[in-house]
């Protein structure tokens, strides 16, 4: 049920971006609409991940250039965004846009990261010689990401636990949340991905100095 009028619904939630998602999903055969508690297929993919994470290192494919890429991708838009007039509260809509489950920026949607396959089961890969899964990956990313723009690691994980019980989705979809999304919670081990990415963060500081 929508909370928002249809006409601020289409001028300030259903931007280009979120529509170009939403037709990427339907061409790939997952649902048109996607949410925090989903644990569908997350489409096509480039490479053939393992659905286990008890084989040999070297079965699983190596994305730790891409995922490197792929940050510093997201590092550049941030940062020309916020050089824009009311450049910070740009980033916290940019944020809300594309970290949202199935957006721009869920590496779990795309082709080249770790989702789940056709019977919904975990994909994983191979980053920094840690075996991964995609939830993995989405959440370090957003930590990384959360302290580049100075949100301290408390709040970025009440946020996260925010998001995933569907608090969100009125700025999001301009929906109320269902039952089964306010039943959902963020599993300890997205809480944990989000620290190893600011320990990254860290890090990426440290090597630029």
């Amino acid at each position: 049920m929508n909370i928002l009028p249809k006409k601020l619904i289409n001028k300030f939630i259903l931007n280009e971006q979120k529509l170009r998602s939403a037709q990427w999903r339907e061409i790939n055969g997952c649902p048109k609409s996607v949410d925090a508690s989903y644990s569908g297929y997350t489409g096509i993919k480039i490479h053939k991940f393992p659905t286990s994470d008890s084989f040999p290192s070297f079965s699983y494919p190596e994305i730790s250039n891409d995922f490197d890429a792929f940050k510093r991708e997201i590092i550049s838009e941030v940062n020309a965004k916020r050089r824009e007039r009311f450049g910070k509260i740009k980033v916290l809509k940019l944020f809300l846009d594309n970290f949202a489950t199935g957006e721009k920026w869920d590496t779990k949607f795309k082709i080249e990261f770790p989702g789940r396959d056709k019977n919904g089961r975990v994909q994983f890969a191979k980053y920094n010689s840690n075996i991964v899964t995609g939830n993995y990956l989405s959440n370090n990313i957003y930590g990384f990401l959360c302290a580049k723009i100075g949100i301290s690691e408390s709040i970025s994980k009440f946020i996260a636990r925010f998001y995933s019980k569907g608090f969100l989705e009125p700025l999001i979809t301009g929906k109320f949340p269902d039952k089964n999304l306010l039943q959902f919670s963020d599993p300890l081990s997205d809480q944990k991905a989000i620290s190893s990415g600011y320990k990254d963060y860290k890090n990426w500081v440290k090597a630029m100095q």
